[in-house]
């Protein structure tokens, strides 16, 4: 079995620098990739996605190499419903219209209110730099307007900040309630949207007891 890791809207698999050693065998998929087909999965893995990358990952649920998920601060869809907690849906023109407008400025703003400072900052730029502004407008897109739906009785657990300003912690939780059959919800609290970067040990622990929890 392989640990498979996803990268979020706008950054590279660069956001899983800070992640460790594992006992399986590690791979990283950039986002846009998994998005446009452009990539493959070994025969057995366990989906590791933060953000986009993680309800790119319970869409792949349904994929037979597929044996777990571990999502980061994510979503099966970020919009709000009667049903499900969110954001306003109006957020994605406002989104795409500032992003059109000034792309450099509006990453700026987007990074910061994902809890981005000053050292952190100038790479998560240059990541977002590796992506066509058509490549975000249809990560955007996915975002807001695609409600995933996952294998309920695959293992998963879910691990979300409570202080996320992105993508409300309230997401993860509807997920672990009302989605997913017997998931594990880990609220990492202050915690902000960037948790690969700031409780990678958090993640590692998951993975681990998510592999063990599947090979006993």
């Amino acid at each position: 079995m392989e640990i498979v890791f996803v990268s979020g809207w706008a950054t590279s698999i660069r956001i899983w620098d800070r992640i460790g050693n594992f006992d399986f065998p590690v791979r990283f998929l950039e986002w846009n990739d998994v998005l446009s087909g452009d990539s493959t999965l070994p025969s057995s893995c366990i989906l590791t996605g933060w953000s986009l990358g993680g309800q790119l990952a319970l869409k792949l649920s349904s994929r037979r190499e597929v044996r777990g998920l571990v999502l980061v601060s994510s979503m099966s869809c970020i919009a709000s419903s009667a049903y499900r907690p969110g954001v306003d849906p109006g957020t994605y023109s406002e989104i795409t219209s500032m992003l059109s407008r000034s792309r450099q400025g509006y990453l700026k703003s987007f990074f910061r209110q994902c809890g981005a400072g000053r050292e952190t900052l100038p790479d998560l730029l240059a990541q977002s730099s590796l992506f066509s502004i058509e490549e975000l407008q249809l990560g955007l897109n996915v975002m807001f307007n695609n409600a995933m739906k996952p294998v309920r009785s695959l293992p998963a657990t879910l691990i979300h900040g409570t202080s996320d300003r992105i993508i409300p912690f309230e997401c993860s939780a509807y997920l672990a309630e009302e989605v997913l059959d017997g998931a594990s919800l880990v609220p990492v609290e202050h915690g902000s949207h960037l948790l690969p970067i700031t409780h990678p040990e958090v993640i590692v622990k998951a993975v681990k007891e998510l592999a063990k929890r599947i090979h006993s």
